[in-house]
């Protein structure tokens, strides 16, 4: 997914290009479509984004921790500037598709006298909140907001980048690779351009799990992954300040990438010194985190509740029938992974939906029928973490928050089960036959169109509203509201930059073949390259397991 990817691959006789300049290109990719959503997507467009622009607008000016007294209702009081405690008001449009942004009132940039604002982010973990308000600190209004929108998406992209980084540096990555480009859902992207620490905990997830996979890959020569062991420390130690529950998704990726490998894999990471030192870096930000979360333990009640009709206790449903409820649901949030955007009131075209869905369907199916059979046994514990994961952690909460869950708080899990099924079909190498470039395209292509559509529905219903008379036409026409620079710049912008990003990915996959360009001969010795399972300079002797 990014003008590196290609580039990184290459033929055989060709000079492959370093994890530095790879990172780079990824970086720089992930930025762009972080930020182009950042900058489309209305201000307060996000899930919960008031509560987290006030929480980090609070925290950066020294209100870290919850005193006694500034808790009431349904959040914690804070002081910051008025254009910031004046944010609620922005969600007018919120759960009504049918009205577009307009409906918003201007954010003066004058207003920054000190005033009293509410959130339901009070004890969440401050690290997160410190960095992305800085922004609040030397600019007011809009652009401060957009600013924080920018900071935050890219710390999630400096963390998708290593991870996708790590990912290339596997012995065989073709299969992994092609998972983790369709764990890149429209919601993926979405969710790692708003001021929530939602989008940190997926990138950090990503990155912990495929750096952890490229040093269990290469524990016999640790020397050559060193960047990867760095990527898991750090991934670590933020992923366990950003959310409580982001604990449970440290625990779930660490389990499950040791599953993929042989014991003797593990213990040789505790024999080598740079290891050992990352390891202690990380245990340091879990006892921070887990320190955070003790001291929030003294808080008021009321201090992280959410606001009515949000999330409500419900003290007359068991922990079990709640666990159960959530198995039940299991699939129902599906949607909600490919593309659910806004405050849960904006899916994405049904085109879409069908199209990732059956993504999804290939990649639950194709490991069940792989070999090894122990490589289909550690996917389908993963399938099970999936279900029964977000199960428990509801089954825990119901009597005090209600029920809560939604599907973006399983994206980090489920990026991880995508990558497990390409983890899993790692020891099988596609066709060489002339199908299987086409074959690539057509996905390619139709992973392209998914995206670009997503990416302009959704500015359709911020421009004009989605209303029963609506069409696209109106968007043009009449259109009620325009983002910086005006939806149809963002959109050419965005359908430029996933093309490049399409064109390189199809480039690595299949080398000696362009995304757009069908060569009139191809030559015999180039058909051994057209293997995406299998690395044309990888170790022969390695495997997976």
């Amino acid at each position: 997914m990014s003008t590196a990817i290609g580039k990184q691959a290459g033929t055989a006789n060709k000079t492959r290009r370093s994890p530095a300049a790879v990172f780079l290109g990824l970086f720089i990719f992930f930025s762009l479509a972080f930020s182009l959503w950042a900058v489309a997507t209305p201000l307060m467009g996000y899930p919960d984004e008031p509560a987290h622009t006030i929480k980090a607008a609070a925290v950066v000016r020294g209100e870290v921790t919850v005193p006694p007294g500034q808790s009431f209702g349904h959040g914690v009081h804070v002081i910051v500037p008025a254009y910031i405690a004046n944010l609620p008001a922005q969600t007018c449009f919120a759960f009504q598709r049918a009205v577009p942004a307009d409906c918003a009132p201007p954010v003066p940039g004058n207003d920054t006298y000190d005033a009293i604002a509410v959130t339901s982010a009070g004890t969440y973990n401050p690290m997160y909140y410190w960095i992305v308000g800085l922004p609040s600190l030397v600019m007011t209004g809009a652009p401060a907001i957009y600013a924080m929108r920018i900071v935050s998406a890219l710390l999630s992209a400096v963390f998708f980048a290593a991870g996708f980084t790590a990912l290339l540096q596997l012995r065989r990555p073709g299969w992994p690779v092609i998972a983790a480009a369709v764990a890149i859902t429209p919601m993926t992207l979405f969710l790692g351009s708003g001021i929530n620490p939602n989008s940190i905990e997926i990138g950090t997830t990503v990155a912990l799990f495929c750096g952890l996979l490229v040093v269990l890959d290469n524990s016999r020569g640790l020397a050559r992954v060193s960047p990867a062991i760095l990527t898991v420390g750090a991934s670590i130690a933020v992923l366990a300040n950003t959310r409580s529950v982001s604990l449970a998704w440290l625990l779930c990726a660490v389990v499950v990438a040791f599953l993929f490998y042989r014991w003797r894999d593990v213990a040789s990471l505790f024999r080598n010194r740079l290891t050992l030192v990352t390891i202690g870096i990380a245990a340091v930000g879990v006892v921070l985190g887990l320190a955070w979360m003790v001291l929030t333990l003294s808080t008021p009640a009321s201090s992280g509740v959410a606001p009515e009709g949000i999330a409500n206790a419900t003290h007359n449903v068991a922990s079990y029938q709640a666990f159960v409820t959530m198995l039940d649901r299991t699939f129902d949030f599906i949607t909600q992974y490919i593309g659910v955007m806004g405050w849960l009131d904006t899916p994405v075209p049904q085109m879409v939906l069908s199209f990732w869905s059956m993504l999804f369907v290939l990649a639950i199916l194709l490991p069940l029928i792989t070999r090894p059979r122990r490589l289909a046994y550690v996917f389908v514990t993963t399938l099970l973490m999936l279900a029964v994961v977000p199960a428990v952690i509801q089954a825990v909460l119901v009597g005090s928050v209600g029920f809560i869950w939604q599907g973006r708080y399983t994206m980090p899990l489920v990026i991880i089960t995508l990558i497990s099924a390409g983890m899993a079909l790692r020891c099988h190498r596609f066709s060489t036959s002339a199908r299987a470039p086409v074959l690539g395209r057509l996905f390619l292509i139709s992973a392209l169109v998914a995206h670009v559509a997503s990416f302009a529905y959704v500015l359709r219903r911020y421009v004009a509203g989605i209303q029963d008379l609506s069409t696209w036409q109106t968007m043009i026409s009449h259109p009620s509201w325009q983002p910086p620079l005006g939806w149809p710049v963002l959109t050419i912008l965005y359908a430029a930059l996933l093309t490049v990003a399409a064109r390189s990915l199809y480039s690595y996959l299949f080398p000696g073949f362009k995304l757009f360009v069908r060569p009139r001969h191809r030559a015999k010795a180039a058909a051994p390259d057209v293997r995406p399972g299998v690395n044309p300079a990888a170790d022969a002797r390695s495997g997976p397991a």
